[in-house]
């Protein structure tokens, strides 16, 4: 059994069709983090999936905001699903997986579960006992808003106490998704100079004490312990991919008690570039009962009302449909003579309803001779006065206008030879020969091409330009030059240097001679 783990950084981001990445993700099940999908935004295409039973939570506060998604295989048919981590969303739902928060407050729960960060399904195992998936997108952490990283760590508590009552029950449990934590200095490829300041965020402290005593383990980790650069997020902007330097923030943890000896491997599938994440797999030796003929869980879905295909679409209403001719209609000779004897006996009804309303309604001309009738004039509005000015204007300097060559001739001569037919000779000044280079003069500092950025000190290449988006900075909002190379470590000959400038602000003039 294959479970995959893929922050998708946007559903509809995919480049190729849903049901062609399922194929090449080549998984059982396959969890999704950030879709950036709500129902109303959901199209059947990914909502249906012949082979699929599919499973979505979204954010109930933002469009295009978090949002996680489970595709199963019809042969692992959950026997429970549930939207979020809390159960506050539906509580109604006899096929939920339930639980308890004890420590946490009401509000706290509701917050977690109305942001669309966590779905969750239960499988049954041939021996009796169950598989508990949890897949997670957790949040991270803002400088600006401190409050997040409470709202965070309340996240983090949720899992671990979900996780341990299903535990309790004797589920194996598995978590995936993507943290928004590297756990180690070996998980990132910048973890800064101060390493005990790295390892002692809350974060990163959380982390720790959930894989303690390997209550539960890093899959990835327990297989590679010393495999260094495995990352599976790299930032975007500074095409980091290309030199592999990014973090490991994506994982799939396993209970160690009894999944752990289930573990077969754990791959990042890091060519695969639809997104800046890349996909997780890790494949265990379970054994499902199989499921095919079974029932998904309510909150599937091919359940929801506008995929259930009872409802009428509103398309199905803006249709023309197209009258049938009376050839085309296949009937028997009978029926037909039938037909034909009714629309001959509807013709006659029809010209002795006519002539008996003409005996009893006078004709129309003798209604207007009697009758009263009243024309409007047309109300004729005046025609919009055109207000002349002398300034110019801007589209004038771009209009073609088609006229006939100017030979421009100060003192015509005697000599020269008369002018062909459709050529004007047109005499003028000194002072209008030199008001052309002028303007045109004028034109070229107003539409001055822009300076293009200088080059890095390191490859002595072109610069590319960028903008300070902290909002906290003094320089907030102020460009600046790098090197346009993708960035990586420094020791790579090949990655960005460490060139750096401000870009001047100056002042358009234009000049008064």
């Amino acid at each position: 059994m294959r479970i995959c783990s893929w922050n998708i950084n946007g559903l509809r981001s995919l480049r190729q069709p849903l049901r062609n990445v399922l194929e090449q993700l080549d998984s059982d099940i396959i969890c999704f983090q950030e879709t950036k999908v709500t129902r109303q935004a959901l199209a059947e295409t990914y909502a249906r999936i012949d082979g699929y039973h599919t499973f979505y939570s979204w954010s109930r506060l933002r469009e295009g905001y978090s949002g996680v998604a489970i595709f199963c295989k019809t042969s692992l048919t959950p026997i429970r699903a549930e939207e979020g981590l809390a159960g506050k969303l539906h509580s109604n739902l006899d096929d939920s997986l339930g639980g308890e928060y004890p420590s946490m407050d009401e509000n706290d729960l509701l917050a977690i579960d109305r942001e669309g960060r966590a779905i969750m399904t239960e499988h049954e195992l041939e021996d009796g006992t169950s598989l508990a998936l949890i897949n997670v997108y957790c949040p991270r952490v803002d400088r600006e808003k401190p409050e997040r990283l409470t709202y965070k760590l309340n996240f983090f508590s949720a899992i671990e106490q979900r996780a341990k009552c299903f535990l309790e029950r004797g589920c194996r449990v598995i978590v995936v998704g993507d943290f928004n934590v590297s756990h180690k200095p070996i998980d990132t490829c910048n973890p800064g100079d101060d390493i005990n300041y790295f390892i002692s965020s809350p974060s990163r402290l959380w982390f720790s004490k959930f894989i303690e005593n390997n209550i539960f383990i890093d899959t990835f980790r327990y297989l590679h312990p010393d495999q260094r650069e495995a990352y599976t997020c790299w930032e975007t902007l500074s095409n980091a991919r290309v030199n592999n330097y990014g973090v490991r923030i994506d994982y799939i943890f396993c209970d160690g008690a009894v999944s752990k000896s289930h573990l077969v491997d754990c791959q990042h599938r890091i060519e695969i570039e639809s997104s800046d994440h890349c996909p997780v797999i890790g494949e265990f030796n379970f054994i499902f009962s199989d499921r095919s003929a079974a029932k998904p869980p309510s909150i599937c879905t091919k359940f929801w009302s506008e995929f259930k295909g009872t409802q009428m679409k509103l398309n199905q209403f803006m249709i023309k449909k197209k009258r049938m001719r009376d050839e085309e209609i296949d009937v028997d000779g009978d029926k037909k003579q039938q037909t034909n004897e009714i629309k001959v006996a509807s013709k006659q009804t029809d010209v002795e309803a006519e002539t008996s309303l003409a005996k009893t309604n006078p004709p129309i001309e003798e209604v207007k001779e009697t009758s009263m009738i009243i024309q409007r004039k047309p109300i004729v509005k005046p025609p919009l006065k055109k207000v002349k000015s002398d300034q110019s204007s801007l589209f004038q300097h771009f209009k073609r206008t088609s006229q006939p060559k100017i030979v421009v001739s100060p003192r015509p001569c005697a000599s020269d030879n008369p002018p062909a037919k459709n050529t004007e000779v047109i005499n003028l000044s000194n002072d209008e020969i030199a008001e052309k280079p002028k303007k045109t003069a004028t034109w070229n500092q107003i539409f001055r091409p822009p300076t293009p950025p200088p080059f890095c000190s390191g490859h002595k290449e072109r610069c590319v330009i960028r903008q300070v988006k902290d909002t906290s900075s003094n320089n907030w909002g102020r460009y600046f030059y790098v090197c346009s190379r993708a960035n990586g470590a420094s020791n790579n000959p090949q990655a960005r240097c460490d060139h750096f400038a401000w870009k001047e602000n100056k002042k358009k003039t234009v000049s008064d001679n």
